[in-house]
Parts: C-alpha cells; sequence; structure tokens
C-alpha cells in the first residue's frame, strides 16, 4: 500500500502458496544484524472475482444429460472464490437446466448438468451481480458422431521453466479453463552450474510424476511433454509422448534432426511454435513427415499464418510479451504448405504464469473417439485438429466429403462445405487457395455473416490439382481486447 508515501511492496501477478521471508535486526543500531527465529511468511491471494468463465462440451445427445463448467478469476486470472449467484437463462436451443446455480465462498467453480431437448445448438447464459458469461455452443444430434471434438493448450509453462512462475497448471487447466487435455510444456535448458535454468535430469522424473498424476480419462487427460527451444535453423519445438515420456534433450547439446533420430516413430510428435517470430531463419526443409504433423499457427506472442504486421492478431500487436516484429521470411504456416509440408494447425497459450487454457491465448481442437491419452494423440497425429485464439468455435470444413486435415483425390471442380458455431456473432468467414501456379493464398470467397451459426457451400470452378485450400473465421467482438478467430487445417488435393 503505497498511499500512505511508503514505497510498499509490488504484489505478484499470480497467488501462491505461503512462501519464507527471512528477517534480521539490528537491535541496538550496531549493524549487528541476528535473524529472527520465528519464520515470516508472506502469500500472494487472488482479488475479487471480475470474470465468468463458462464451459461446455462442444457435443451433445439430445435427451442425455451433459456437464457445464463455470469457473471464477480475478483481474490478473487468478482462481478466484465464491460465493456468486448465478442466475441461468437460454440463448439458443433448447434444454432442460436449473434456474440458478451457486459457487460457494470456499469455491473457484463449480459443475452442473443439463439435458437437451431436441437437436440444435444449445447455449446457455449465466449472470451474477456484475459478471455474466454464454457457453461456448453446443452441437445437440440424435447420436454424438463418432470423432468429437475435445479442447486443449499443448503450450504452457510453469515455474520449472527459467522464465515461468506457479505450480497449479494442471488444477488450473481442469478446474478454472475447464480443458479436456493439456501439456505441460516447460523449457529443456542445460543445467548451468549446480542450479538448472529450466527442466534437466534432476527434475526430470518428478516433472514427469506430475503429468502422470493429473491424468484421469475420461475426464481429462494429460500429455508427456516439453520445449525443447531449438536456435537457427529448426526453430523452437514443443515434444510430446504418446505415453511414457522418452528422452530429455538439451537443445544447446543437439539438433533437431538428432532428436527425430532418438525417438520412436509413431509414438512422439514435435510441433514447431511461434515460426514468424523467433528464432530467425527457422528452415522447413528440415523436416520429418513422421514427426512433425502439426503447425502452431497461433499463441499469446502472435499469428504464425502468413507474413502481415498489419494484422490484428501479428506480434506487433500482441500483448504477451516486450515489443516483437514479425519476421519477413518464408517461415509463416502458409509458407510450409506450399513448401510442401503436411500440417494441421494447431494453437496454444504458451503462457508462463500456470494459467493454461486462455480465452484470448489460443486453444487446439482434435477429433477423437474418446477422451484418452492414446486417442487424442492419434487425433494430433492424423492432423484431425484446427486452432482458435481460444474462443471454442466449432468448425467444419470439406472438400467434397473429405475433411480438413486430409488429402482429397479431386477430379472436377469441388465442392466446399464449411460450417461454423460462433461463442459470439460471427462477422467474417473466408475460403483461401493456393493453386501449384498462383505462387500465394488468395482469399477466393467471403461471407459477413452477423450471425450466431453459419454453413455454406461453394464450387470452385477455377480448381487446378495440387490447389490447397484452407478456411478462418473471425467473430465480431474481442476477447480481452484481441479478435477471435479459427483456422481450419488445410485440405490438400491431388487427382
Amino acid at each position: 500500500d503505497r498511499k500512505g508515501g511508503s514505497p510498499g511492496m509490488r504484489a505478484g501477478v499470480i497467488d501462491t502458496q505461503p512462501e519464507p521471508v527471512l528477517v534480521a535486526v539490528d537491535a541496538e543500531g550496531k549493524n549487528e544484524f541476528k535473524r529472527l527465529a520465528a519464520q515470516a511468511v508472506i502469500q500472494a491471494l487472488p482479488g475479487r472475482p471480475v470474470e465468468l468463465l463458462f464451459h461446455a462440451p462442444s457435443q451433445a445427445q439430445a435427451g442425455r444429460p451433459l456437464e457445464l463448467h463455470v469457473s471464477l478469476v480475478d483481474a490478473e486470472a487468478n482462481p478466484a472464490r465464491g460465493p456468486a449467484h448465478l442466475v441461468l437463462a437460454p440463448v439458443t436451443g433448447s434444454a432442460e437446466f436449473p434456474a440458478t446455480v451457486d459457487i460457494p465462498a470456499d469455491a473457484t467453480f463449480v459443475h452442473f448438468s443439463i439435458t437437451p431437448r431436441a437437436e440444435g445448438v444449445v447455449r446457455i447464459g449465466a449472470k451474477a451481480p456484475g459478471l455474466s458469461a454464454t457457453c461456448n455452443p453446443i452441437d445437440v444430434t440424435t447420436a454424438l458422431p463418432a470423432q468429437k471434438i475435445y479442447w486443449g493448450d499443448l503450450h504452457s509453462h510453469t515455474h520449472y521453466s527459467w522464465d515461468g512462475v506457479g505450480d497449479h497448471s494442471f488444477d488450473y487447466a481442469r478446474h478454472t479453463s475447464g480443458l479436456d487435455f493439456y501439456a505441460m510444456t516447460d523449457h529443456a535448458i542445460a543445467p548451468q552450474g549446480e542450479v538448472p535454468r529450466g527442466l534437466s535430469d534432476k527434475t526430470w522424473d518428478e516433472y514427469n510424476a506430475l503429468t502422470e498424476k493429473y491424468n484421469d480419462p475420461p475426464h481429462f487427460v494429460t500429455l508427456h511433454a516439453y520445449e525443447c527451444s531449438f536456435g537457427r535453423p529448426y526453430g523452437h519445438h514443443n515434444v510430446f509422448f504418446r505415453d511414457a515420456p522418452g528422452p530429455l534433450v538439451y537443445p544447446s547439446e543437439t539438433a533437431l534432426e538428432a532428436l527425430w533420430k532418438m525417438l520412436k516413430a509413431g509414438d512422439v510428435l514435435t510441433i514447431p511454435h511461434h515460426t514468424g517470430k523467433m528464432p530467425a531463419g527457422i528452415d522447413f526443409s528440415h523436416h520429418d513427415p513422421v514427426f512433425r504433423r502439426n503447425i502452431e499457427i497461433y499463441s499469446g506472442h502472435g499469428l504464425s499464418e502468413a507474413y502481415n504486421p498489419e494484422h490484428p492478431l501479428s506480434f506487433e500487436h500482441s500483448k504477451f510479451t516486450a515489443d516483437a516484429k514479425s519476421l519477413q521470411s518464408p517461415t509463416y504456416a502458409q509458407d510450409a504448405w506450399k513448401a510442401g509440408l503436411a500440417l494441421s494447425t494447431i494453437a496454444s497459450s504458451d503462457d508462463h504464469r500456470a494459467h493454461p487454457g486462455q480465452p484470448h491465448y489460443g486453444l487446439a481442437a482434435v477429433r477423437a473417439p474418446a477422451l484418452t491419452r492414446n486417442d487424442i494423440f492419434q487425433g494430433l497425429y492424423d492432423r484431425q485438429t484446427y486452432g482458435t485464439t481460444g474462443v471454442r468455435i466449432i468448425l467444419d470444413f470439406h472438400v467434397n466429403e473429405t475433411p480438413m486435415g486430409q488429402t482429397a483425390v479431386v477430379s472436377a471442380p469441388p465442392t466446399l462445405r464449411i460450417r461454423a458455431l460462433g461463442t459470439d456473432v460471427i462477422s467474417s468467414v473466408e475460403l483461401l487457395r493456393w493453386l501449384p501456379a498462383g505462387g500465394k493464398f488468395t482469399v477466393i470467397k467471403a461471407w459477413q455473416p452477423e450471425t450466431l451459426d453459419f454453413a455454406e457451400t461453394w464450387r470452385d470452378g477455377e480448381f487446378q490439382p495440387g490447389a490447397i485450400y484452407y478456411a478462418r473465421v473471425t467473430q465480431k467482438n474481442p476477447v480481452r481486447g484481441l479478435t477471435a478467430m479459427a483456422w481450419s487445417s488445410p485440405i490438400w488435393t491431388q487427382r
């Protein structure tokens, strides 16, 4: 408190457990300090609730109950405690649900059940004094699809990283962000003297034990992972294991291609991130299609879709770190696709406060038959993914009958089908195409729906063999000051 003229002490941005404060006193003014026997402690506490986070499964079956999740956060996105009396109301669709739900004084979240009555898109609103939110769209059908959409953050840091803080990321992912799956990806950096500046052989077993402890399928899935931040020409990659963790590699002591040789094909994925920012000089010619099958198109750092420093989500406009610039080089997702790399899109937060799943810093959508570690990994491996800025837009995109992330066999002008269910009003839907003779991706069709839900088909009369298509969706209102978007994975074509 500095109001009375005291220099005070700046508080931490995250809530913490009690931590020791060493106090020594020069009682007689002789410059002879003695440490107090009684140890003082300091604890950073969360602030008052300023935001509701309201999450629901993306798909449901008519007549079958499902669980929704509401949590409270303070101004720094820390879990905030109730009490909060929530009044619920329908926004779209038809469902049975309680009129009110309470978050108790000693809790930061609550679960409750609803039952959709019929097919359609269900959205429910929640209000408390000074707080309001609407859950993400629930696509209700007579039977659940074989491939369901699950939401996760695949890139997040904690105190295990030299540049991270916080130690409750698993609880935050599950109970505050309401994620289906999560990967803690702290930096693997070679030890510096006695104290490692990141993950090391000394902490690797402890680190993996935490991931295993919180794995709870079919309710919440964790993946064994870490970040390997290579320099030029490889770029930063997150490493994900299908089941048991594999080798921890220090990027200063090896190379990406050497790492690939250590890994078991089909059981490990390496996903590059913020390729449009750093390190300068990432070269997509260093590639292995077995281990690299996805690309992080967006994170809190900014957008790696294509070089466009004027884009509202570019690195220049990021609120994540200090000033940054977009690289004017072929280091973006579009460049990788043009170079022949079959990479599906994901997005992740790259949060460094043990707060994964932020609604404006990036989420990965994975289609899988069930919420298990193997199924989520296989969905990533099969490129059954797309990425958003953190909003849980339901996005379907097909070329003829081929879904995003796959290769379509096309011999005549194809029909492109897109469907988007927004978390807010959808202001723009765009279809983009690359032709082998064209040199760049261009918008070939655009709509301005100004509706919550959108579905359209369009025939590409200018199709050429080898064309690549993808779709992107933009919503009308920003989330925490940032434009809300989704990017499909590409669909590649061949005769």
